[in-house]
């Protein structure tokens, strides 16, 4: 398909609630409303790294993601606020609930924000029907406001794909409404946000095309979709197209189950560590929870990849070229990471064995303060090849054993013997992001 052909008569609307995790806790409780609070997972060490920041902690340059030390050097007033799971899913559930009653054609992005797609024949929105679009997403404001909270406010893009309507709700916070009608405008807009404002091009990708002599969407532009290819090779249409405000990614509805592509899980430690045996037990509980999650999708995987981060860290400077509040940058800590293809499995210890073997040859031995692992190149579990020796078929049934204990008691109830007196992971990394499973 010519994306180009694809950008007339589409109608998508980017909504995305503001601060949500602080903004659903300021609603439940009064009292924080108007003030800087920041949502943790509950543990409150100075290693922690907020969830979320609210609309007032943000004004003082606090950012999610920021650990408690350094958001309290910019709002010593910062007030830390628990995360509540269940909170955050029933609001998002009203959320979507509204947002069915104007498409069908309804995409959840994350817990916080979805876009909705008005064109035509896909949804109720016409332009026949002379709909007015403000007058639409002034309305999803009100009803959001009456129907889940007067204190909750969203910021709403439109435009004519995916692409250009998120930039478009990123344009104007908190409560923004901000319309993006055509590719002209598109690129008006694109000549003046940084590269990395579009949802896309992170800070690796953005530092590439630095590197390369483009600086802005302008010069990005002028760049051949022969010299992107050479070197982001597929990438390098994705972001010739992007230049000229062009993304002919569909919507894909919330009935439209994705495909499982990857398991992982990663841990960070609480505090940092350059032992060995240590870092190893990590690596071990990380990948028996791993292979429970394959089993119990009935998969395996074959692409074992494994990263990590080391304790010290990088300033970075935001993409404006300002640091926040008093001079503190965003910091980046330095890692590394690796693939390795192995036989399809869904056992633990093999999922381990080639982590760790990875881990090991990168590994320079400064302190580690993160590590993770996922599984890729996933396939169904059956039918399986009734040939395999009889040790694996005993360890698939010890398997099985002990996952149906450790569902009915707890993870690892039973566990490896290398494992007993291990520092405790966390089956869910965030605790209160874990859960994103909507009923529509």
């Amino acid at each position: 398909m010519n994306p180009e052909s694809y950008i007339v008569n589409r109608i998508i609307v980017h909504i995305d609630f503001n601060s949500f995790f602080a903004t659903v806790e300021q609603q439940a409780n009064p009292r924080l409303r108007g003030k800087p609070i920041g949502v943790t997972g509950g543990d409150r060490t100075t290693r922690t790294v907020l969830g979320a920041a609210s609309v007032e902690a943000k004004k003082f340059g606090v950012r999610t993601g920021m650990q408690i030390w350094e958001a309290r050097q910019l709002c010593p007033e910062l007030i830390l606020v628990n995360g509540d799971s269940d909170k955050y899913l029933d609001t998002t559930q009203k959320f979507l609930n509204i947002l069915k009653d104007y498409s069908p054609y309804l995409e959840v992005f994350s817990i916080d924000e979805c876009f909705l797609e008005l064109t035509g024949h896909r949804g109720q929105c016409t332009e026949k029907d002379n709909y007015n679009l403000l007058q639409l997403a002034t309305e999803i404001k009100s009803r959001i406001r009456a129907e889940i909270g007067e204190w909750i406010t969203c910021s709403i893009g439109i435009s004519y794909n995916k692409l250009m309507a998120k930039l478009a709700g990123s344009l104007y916070k908190p409560d923004g409404l901000v319309m993006i009608a055509d590719q002209e405008a598109a690129q008006w807009i694109l000549d003046r946000v940084e590269l990395d404002e579009i949802c896309g091009i992170g800070y690796k990708t953005k530092k590439r095309l630095l590197n390369m002599g483009v600086t802005n969407f302008k010069s990005l532009r002028q760049a051949s979709k022969q010299t992107l290819m050479v070197s982001f090779k597929s990438y390098g249409e994705v972001l010739f197209n992007y230049a000229r405000g062009i993304d002919p990614t569909p919507i894909v509805p919330f009935y439209q189950k994705p495909e499982v592509k990857s398991v992982g899980h990663r841990h960070t430690l609480s505090h940092d560590t350059e032992s060995a045996e240590e870092v190893k037990q990590i690596f071990l509980k990380i990948t028996e929870l791993i292979s429970r999650k394959l089993r119990h999708k009935k998969l395996v995987g074959e692409t074992v990849s494994m990263w990590f981060r080391y304790a010290f860290a990088e300033a970075l400077e935001y993409s404006n070229g300002s640091t926040s509040g008093d001079g503190l940058a965003l910091r980046s800590f330095s890692g590394r990471g690796m693939q390795l293809t192995i036989a399809p499995t869904s056992s633990g210890l093999e999922i381990f064995q080639a982590a760790w073997q990875t881990f090991l040859r990168l590994w320079n031995k400064d302190k580690i303060r993160m590590v993770g692992v996922s599984v890729s190149n996933l396939t169904s579990a059956y039918p399986r090849n009734r040939t395999f020796l009889e040790d694996r078929l005993k360890e698939e049934r010890i398997l099985q054993a002990l996952d149906k204990v450790n569902d009915r008691y707890g993870e690892f109830t039973l566990q490896r013997a290398v494992l007993l007196g291990s520092a405790k992971v966390s089956r869910k990394p965030n605790p209160f992001l874990a859960d994103r499973r909507f009923k529509l």
